[in-house]
This record gives structure tokens, C-alpha cells and sequence, in this order.
């Protein structure tokens, strides 16, 4: 992925090798601390990416112009029913995203406050008339609450109690950064056939989904202004040069030029 900062401040893009473009253009904290953006997003071809989340959650708006979003799971594609649509991704959620030759706009709201009981522990998408920007947490939820048509895009709805019950272990542990083996041996499976078991779960092995894990709840802290060595103590990384590494196979860039585009710059 490479950066494309362009001379005036209107927005700061970033553009994959597959043709995507992510054009931030506002940025903000809100006034009970959740984290807004608005993005123009314009996809040529088909763009892929795996969604995980940690204690962080994310609802995100779309309006489309033109193209189509979808969500993978083991048993179904779940694709958006019109061109106004939200997804909430929960707190340690696994979804798998597609977008074909999609463009529009998009608006983004981040928080670790947590979810009201009771509240979808899994990551769905649902059918909005909202336009205007939600002004705090109460109003992200009203706008999930008041949506239609929701539906559930969690990656695999029914994994193997194996992978439940790692996935739980390193969702617990995942600071304190647990060996994959020590986990295998506490559930009383080999490693080979933990990694096995989870990979067909979940299409990613035990340690990439624990780095992924550990790197979700990064950039936020990135917006919020945390220098990066502080981050990557935070997330678990005593060696800064092994979240760097990890930080930029994860996202594809590095943890300065997140921090550049998420910063807040609009209010």
C-alpha cells in the first residue's frame, strides 16, 4: 500500500496495489470520546479483507454509488440489501469483507465503551436511513437499534468447541502474548492439530489471528495521539521492531503513516 499525501489538507489518501482508495477527509473525537471518520472509498475490481476486531468496536455507514459490499461466512455470502447500510463489529468478532468495484461514502464511529447488554455480540450488517453523523456513542446505538434487516456476518457461526475454546483463551491472554503450543497443550491437542482445527474455523492459523488480535486496537491509539513505542507496549510488543514488522504485515503500512491518516484534523 502506498501513501499519497497531496499538497492541500482537503484529505489524505492512501491507495492499495489493487486499485483502493481510502481518502480520509475528517476526522474527529466526539464529545464522550469515541472516534469519528468519514471516508471516500473507491474500489476497482475485487478488494478482500478480514476483519478482527479486540476490545475496540466499530459501526460503520456506507452509501454507495455504485458496486456492491459483501460478507463471506462458512455457510453464506451476505450481501447489503440496498445502498444505505451499517455494520456493527462487536468486541473480538471475526468477519470476512468483499467489496467489487464499490464507491461511495463512508462514516465511522470507533469506541471501547462497552456494548449495552443484551446488544448483538456478532458482527451484522442492516439497512439504515441515517445520513447525518452520529454524535456519540448513544447515537450509534439508536442507529443500530433502528435499523432494518439485520443480519449476522460472523465469519463461522458454529466453529468447533476447540477453536471456541482457544480463541476464548487467547482473547484473555492475548496481552501477556500465550504460545500457541501452551494453549494446545492446556486444551490436551497438539499444536499441528490446534493450528488444523482453527484454520479451518476461522481461515487464519491461532498465532496470525493473536497478532492480528493484539494489532486491532492499535490505530485507535495511534488517533488518540499515543506515541508508537507507547502502542506497541500497550498491545503487548516489547520489541518495537517486531510490532513495526507485524504493524505493516498486518495493515500494510506503518504505524507513522497510520497515525498521520487517523489523527483528528476536522471537527
Amino acid at each position: 500500500m502506498s501513501k499519497n499525501q497531496r499538497n492541500s489538507d482537503s484529505h489524505f489518501e492512501l491507495q492499495s496495489d489493487s486499485g483502493a482508495v481510502l481518502a480520509r477527509r475528517q476526522t474527529s473525537f466526539l464529545a464522550d470520546g469515541a472516534y469519528l471518520f468519514q471516508d471516500e472509498l473507491e474500489v476497482h475490481g475485487a478488494l478482500a479483507a478480514k476483519v478482527i476486531t479486540c476490545t475496540a468496536w466499530l459501526l460503520e455507514l456506507y452509501q454507495l454509488t455504485a458496486g456492491k459490499v459483501f460478507f463471506t461466512t462458512t455457510k453464506s455470502e451476505v450481501r447489503a440489501t440496498s445502498n444505505r447500510f451499517g455494520v456493527l463489529y462487536p468486541p473480538f468478532t471475526i468477519s470476512q469483507l468483499s467489496l467489487e468495484n464499490a464507491r461511495g461514502h463512508l462514516i465511522g464511529v470507533a469506541a471501547t465503551e462497552s456494548l449495552p447488554a443484551g446488544l448483538t455480540r456478532v458482527p451484522t450488517i442492516f439497512e439504515t436511513r441515517c445520513t447525518e453523523l452520529p454524535a456519540g456513542v448513544a447515537d450509534v446505538l439508536e442507529i443500530f437499534r433502528r435499523g432494518e434487516n439485520h443480519q449476522s456476518v460472523e465469519l463461522n457461526p458454529k466453529p468447533s468447541l476447540l477453536s471456541v475454546k482457544a480463541k476464548r483463551l487467547i482473547d484473555e491472554n492475548y496481552l501477556s502474548y500465550p504460545s500457541i503450543s501452551r494453549v494446545a497443550q492446556r486444551l490436551g491437542v497438539t499444536h499441528e492439530h490446534l493450528s488444523r482445527q482453527f484454520k479451518r474455523d476461522f481461515d487464519t492459523s491461532p498465532s496470525a489471528y493473536l497478532h492480528q488480535l493484539r494489532l486491532a486496537d492499535a490505530p485507535l491509539m495511534l488517533a488518540r495521539g499515543e506515541e508508537i513505542i507507547n502502542v506497541s507496549q500497550d498491545v503487548g510488543y516489547n520489541d518495537l521492531s517486531r510490532f513495526y514488522k507485524q504493524f505493516r504485515k498486518s495493515t500494510r503500512t506503518s504505524p507513522g503513516v497510520c497515525q498521520s491518516l487517523m489523527k483528528p484534523n476536522r471537527v
